[in-house]
């Protein structure tokens, strides 16, 4: 393996990059309250901010073992609940129940980076009425949305 293989591949890289991605999946879980909902390219971005500063951690924590103990103790910590807020939101889906159920709309239409990258299950005729009536779609997701109506047998919203 190369040395510039091994400094983009570290475990501190790694973690530095889990940490930040763990947080945001944490502030996901918390979004319900907020009516929020974190598109996967922010996690994307985190992950590469995570890389960045896991390069730099390492040489900086290199011969500080307290510290170093202490930042494991931490991201690991945060990674063990991110993977948890991660596991929850994929495991239960979205609740289409709420006053911010529109939110989900952009997601059930499809993935892309400018929507959540956890599932929202099979939407309804209901969930699909909901979303003709609150969310502010582009005119392909506009189109999808009426196809999606027309193929699941819905009456016209």
């Amino acid at each position: 393996m190369s040395d510039e293989h091994n400094k983009i591949f570290n475990r501190y890289t790694m973690v530095a990059a889990g940490f930040l991605m763990s947080a945001l999946a944490c502030l996901d879980v918390v979004g319900e309250l907020l009516c929020i909902r974190f598109p996967l390219l922010f996690y994307v971005i985190l992950g590469a901010i995570g890389i960045g500063i896991g390069n730099k951690a390492r040489g900086w924590l290199q011969n500080r073992k307290r510290l170093k103990n202490f930042f494991k103790v931490v991201a690991l910590t945060g990674c063990f609940f991110g993977f948890i807020s991660a596991a929850g939101l994929t495991v239960f889906g979205a609740n289409w129940d709420t006053k911010c159920s529109w939110r989900y709309c952009g997601r059930a239409l499809g993935v892309g980076l400018t929507k959540s990258p956890f599932p929202v299950g099979t939407p309804t005729c209901r969930v699909l009425h909901l979303c003709v009536n609150e969310y502010n779609m582009s005119p392909s997701e506009s189109a999808k949305l009426y196809r999606l109506i027309k193929e699941g047998e819905c009456p016209a919203p």
